[in-house]
């Protein structure tokens, strides 16, 4: 499994997330959602089954991935996801560079520490209707160190219903947590499992991962 992209991108007062992921060999499509207050804002898919006649290659699908990413990223900075705003998107594009607009948000700087959450099971699947075992990590980005009593909520979001509270909790001494739960029966749709921390000495972190509904 090739893995996907994850980034938190303030614009105009709002945070967003976005996620983008390859769906597989057997579903060869490339999906980016856009989450803003733990709901999908919109998805962006690209089919690249004419890509892979001649074989699946992994170095390729990684870099369309990352292209898609950075366009999605860039689109937010310009403005094409601001409330209220009435300017042309062409407009805007045209006065930033993809560089310069992915390099401006990298470069920025932020007022707390930041912090990660990472999975033990990194290659773990979550599918409708499931029993889940959890166990992850809290840890400071720089230096690594375990960060305890960060409060992580497990949520359900999804584009047909509001954010579904699965479990929450607190991490342990060494930043561990661990729970178990289960994940109902979901109706087609997009479904993500959402994973926050949250640390009054730290920005927040969250991980999502896509729910399997077939």
């Amino acid at each position: 499994m090739i893995t996907g992209f994850n980034t938190d991108v303030k614009h105009g007062g709002r945070l967003f997330h976005v996620q983008t992921e390859d769906k597989g060999e057997s579903n060869p499509k490339i999906e980016s959602l856009i989450y803003v207050g733990g709901q999908i804002l919109d998805s962006i898919r690209f089919d690249y089954s004419e890509k892979i006649v001649d074989g699946f290659d992994e170095t390729l699908i990684t870099q369309l991935m990352e292209d898609q990413h950075r366009r999605v990223i860039r689109d937010i900075k310009v403005g094409k996801y601001d409330e209220g705003d009435d300017a042309s998107l062409d407009e805007l594009l045209s006065k930033k560079t993809l560089d310069e607009v992915v390099l401006a948000y990298l470069n920025h700087s932020s007022a707390k520490d930041e912090m990660i959450l990472v999975l033990e099971d990194e290659g773990q699947e979550f599918r409708s209707g499931s029993k889940i075992h959890l166990k992850l990590s809290a840890m400071a980005r720089n230096g690594g160190d375990p960060v305890s009593r960060v409060k992580v909520m497990v949520k359900i979001l999804s584009t047909q219903q509001e954010p579904t509270l699965v479990t929450e909790g607190y991490t342990d001494g060494a930043g561990i947590f661990e729970t178990a739960f289960s994940i109902p029966e979901l109706s087609a749709g997009t479904f993500t499992l959402n994973i926050e921390g949250e640390h009054g000495e730290y920005e927040s972190a969250d991980i999502k991962y896509v729910i399997r509904t077939s």
